[in-house]
């Protein structure tokens, strides 16, 4: 999660890693990601001006990297005000997981075009190999003139840029010669992506620019002959009057890109129809997303194309945070794809309501169990099958926090039995999920991360929680009924061990985990535990 002040401001925020255990979104920045290569650098704990991220695999080693979007930073040292990669330092020897690390060198000092130094504006960036040697590049679409009065100096302006990646994870600006002038103009580039249009098996670039002109979301095609060359193709413009974001994908099924645009009027998609006689995407007129009750509130920010329901057809979400100004007063927009007939060019994408109670009314919005207090303020989504039930959730962050929302299509029953807390001295975190154990046949996972390697491990359990020290720590449950022995930690700080279930009146037994680190006892969070006796 890269983070900022909100709009286009100067103010610099910490990012986080936060890693799924067992279900649960923890934490583990400064575990895992706090590594640099800069003196006095705490990598992803140093605050920067972040807009955005994007994981691949950058160096070809087999793990996914990390490479930021950076924004208003003058006057800061390069390795506060440019893009930073991360690498993923893989696993040692153990298999234990090293983290990621901030490498300064991979990107390099960009300069305008009479060579002068300077911290770029970028704000929305695509990774994707653009020159077809199997490495991925990068694409940054930049901004000038901002509506919070941050002017930048004309001399200063870095316009797009476009890194090429030598295979390594080491980064060329090579913009100049590998796109024109026109090509690289933004006025306030808000987004940009690096996706393969015209399905010539050659990645080509969307971006939009907004605010003054240039304005349009604007179409850059790979040349069909010289690989990494865009000088010849020109540009395409198919985007509305003020667009603030734009992605393509595919909404009705038919093979041929569309193109998503979400505008500070109302937010528009077009449907490829074809290919002209350059290979390049002929479309349908802008339309209109329709709504059962409510409206488009206007200035949204960032769209997705994503299948939510498991229909086969991919529904639009559009957040509403606008990426210049301040405010969060709008709503997240999450449009059903009724599509049926593959290749209608006819396709309605229509937002779904529970109670006719306008835009910001009462009952679920978009899908059900969402309302538009949990839409409000939407910057970011986030997809994923957190619960490995396989369906995607959603991570929706807002100005008021992130919340995370379980989709049910595939309503596969996962227990987590009740966490109580009350962990540390440490960061081991310990878990049973799976199955009620207080039903026959059931079986769950009792599971420990964040242990140290290799050592003996402790369950204490209890039928009571007394909340008692012990040996440095909080011993929960107490009085001691057994403490189980014998056990061991793996090389990765891990235990993981199936627990049997049975049917029968319940019966509240608390466990705890403790590992000796050095001359220090770690304590796990403790769990209540319910069994069928």
């Amino acid at each position: 999660m890269m983070r900022k002040q909100q709009a286009s401001q100067a103010g610099k925020r910490t990012s986080y890693l936060l890693m799924n255990i067992n279900g649960v979104l923890t934490d583990k920045t400064a575990q895992y990601a706090s590594a640099s290569d800069v003196a006095h650098d705490t990598g992803m704990l140093t605050p920067q001006n972040s807009r955005e991220v994007a994981i691949g695999d950058l160096n070809a080693d087999g793990w996914l990297d990390l490479i930021t979007s950076v924004s208003i930073s003058d006057g800061d040292p390069k390795s506060i005000s440019h893009p930073r990669v991360y690498r993923n330092l893989g696993e040692d020897g153990g298999g234990a997981w090293l983290g990621l690390k901030f490498e300064n060198a991979r990107f390099p000092q960009l300069k305008t075009v009479n060579g002068l130094n300077v911290a770029p504006r970028f704000c929305g960036m695509g990774l994707g190999d653009v020159t077809g040697d199997g490495s991925l590049d990068v694409y940054y679409a930049d901004y000038d003139t901002t509506e919070t009065g941050i002017v930048e100096q004309g001399t200063w302006d870095l316009n797009d840029r476009l890194l090429t990646n030598d295979g390594n994870g080491f980064f060329t600006d090579e913009s100049a010669a590998r796109l024109t002038v026109a090509q690289l103009l933004s006025a306030f580039g808000a987004d940009a992506h690096i996706v393969d249009l015209n399905a010539d098996g050659r990645k080509d670039i969307v971006k939009d620019t907004t605010l003054n002109s240039p304005t349009g979301v604007r179409l850059i095609y790979n040349s069909p002959t010289t690989y990494g060359n865009f000088t010849a193709m020109g540009l395409t413009d198919i985007g509305s009057g003020s667009p603030y974001g734009a992605l393509a994908g595919n909404l009705n099924n038919d093979s041929i890109m569309d193109v998503v645009v979400v505008d500070d009027g109302n937010d528009k998609f077009r449907l490829g129809t074809g290919y002209n006689g350059l290979n390049q995407v002929t479309w349908t007129a802008l339309k209109n997303y329709t709504f059962v009750n409510g409206a488009d509130d206007g200035f949204g920010h960032t769209p997705f194309i994503e299948d939510l329901n498991g229909d086969g057809w991919n529904d639009v979400l559009i957040t509403d945070v606008d990426g210049d100004l301040t405010g969060c007063g709008r709503r997240l927009h999450i449009y059903h794809n009724t599509g049926t007939v593959p290749g209608d060019l006819n396709l309605v994408l229509k937002e779904e309501v529970e109670l006719a109670s306008g835009s910001q009314g009462a009952g679920w919005k978009g899908a059900v169990g969402i309302t538009s207090n949990d839409e409000e303020g939407s910057y970011d989504v986030g997809f994923g099958d957190f619960d490995k039930d396989g369906d995607t959730d959603l991570l929706i962050a807002t100005c008021s926090g992130t919340q995370y929302f379980q989709n049910e299509l595939n309503p596969i029953q996962v227990v987590c039995q009740d966490d109580m807390g009350f962990g540390g001295p440490g960061s081991m975190v310990f878990s049973i999920c799976g199955d009620p154990l207080n039903e026959g046949g059931g079986v769950a996972t009792m599971e420990l991360s964040g242990a140290v390697a290799n050592q003996p491990l402790y369950i204490p359990l209890a039928l009571a929680a007394g909340t008692v020290p012990f040996k440095g720590g909080t011993l929960v449950p107490f009085p001691l009924l057994i403490m189980v022995s014998g056990l061991m930690t793996d090389g990765a700080g891990e235990f993981t061990a199936p627990i049997n279930g049975s049917a029968g009146a319940d019966l509240h037994v608390y466990m705890q985990c403790i590992v000796k680190n050095g001359s220090v006892y770690e304590f796990s969070n403790a769990l209540n535990v319910v069994f069928g006796v």
